[in-house]
């Protein structure tokens, strides 16, 4: 147990590190570092290089290219709703499985409220694929972390409270990344179900990447799209530099990362 958390504590050490920001101050910081030392060439080398990284980093040029290219791979899925005497509404065999994406616990706030801002447009989707299958079944996955209540749960809770009967939920509270979702679902129902995969658009690839590991065939669902197609041509202050942007970058490295080292062999 001792050498898995010291694994466990170095991995996210090294993820903090990799993060498109934290390598603009560690260039910024080794910059500093070789000043001191009176190394001038390389201290401007790399003055320059964060400077120049954290421009592509805050500005739209790359993080929408990198974001978009994950984006793109699903579709989002258009399905009527309310139609009775559709096959697909009275089709037994579909199962909705909604990938865990955290939340903070509040008792002031309701479930929903304290789901994340990616969570509850999971939910939301989960919630609409259900109703468009009205005999399928909702599945949270996700455990409880650090959390008092595994993220599957606070789902479950909150999808009771937008409405969802109870009968049609289940819960997978044992995973707690996306290996070991596809994995504890297999587990759990095999391959016998037609298999909605909800998650965010950026994260989809990698999540089917890992379900086909596992011998599932999912159909991706993607949602929460931080790439919005829109006829409106940007204005000249949508090209400045903005935290928005960042976190687009951000989003879109974890997930080559986490498809490189899931190609690695890691989890």
């Amino acid at each position: 147990m001792e050498s898995y958390t010291f694994f466990s504590f170095f991995r996210e050490l090294i993820k903090s590190l990799l993060t498109p920001l934290s390598l603009f101050w560690l260039f910024l910081i080794a910059g500093y570092i070789f000043y001191l030392a009176g190394r001038k060439k390389i201290t401007r080398w790399l003055i320059g290089s964060s400077l120049l990284w954290l421009f592509f980093i805050s500005t739209p040029f790359l993080p929408k290219i990198l974001l978009a290219s994950l984006e793109n791979q699903y579709p989002p899925i258009h399905l009527l709703t309310g139609v009775s005497n559709s096959v697909l509404a009275n089709d037994s065999n579909v199962h909705v499985l909604v990938l865990g994406s955290g939340y903070v616990p509040d008792d002031r706030l309701s479930y929903s409220n304290q789901l994340s801002s990616a969570g509850l447009a999971r939910l939301t989707e989960g919630m609409r694929m259900q109703r468009s299958f009205p005999f399928s079944k909702l599945i949270f996955s996700g455990n409880a972390g650090t959390q008092p209540l595994p993220t599957a749960e606070i789902n479950s809770l909150a999808a009771k409270e937008l409405g969802i009967d109870s009968t049609v939920i289940s819960t997978l509270c044992e995973p707690w990344n996306t290996k070991t979702e596809a994995l504890e679902y297999l587990k759990r129902y095999g391959t016998a179900y037609k298999l909605y995969l909800v998650t965010d658009a950026a994260h989809m690839p990698r999540a089917v990447m890992h379900f086909r590991h596992a011998g599932l065939n999912p159909i991706p669902a993607p949602t929460n799209f931080m790439i919005r197609k829109n006829k409106i041509l940007y204005r000249y202050i949508d090209y400045f530099p903005s935290s928005d942007y960042i976190l687009w970058m951000e989003i879109a490295s974890k997930e080559y990362l986490g498809m490189l080292w899931a190609k690695m062999g890691g989890n």
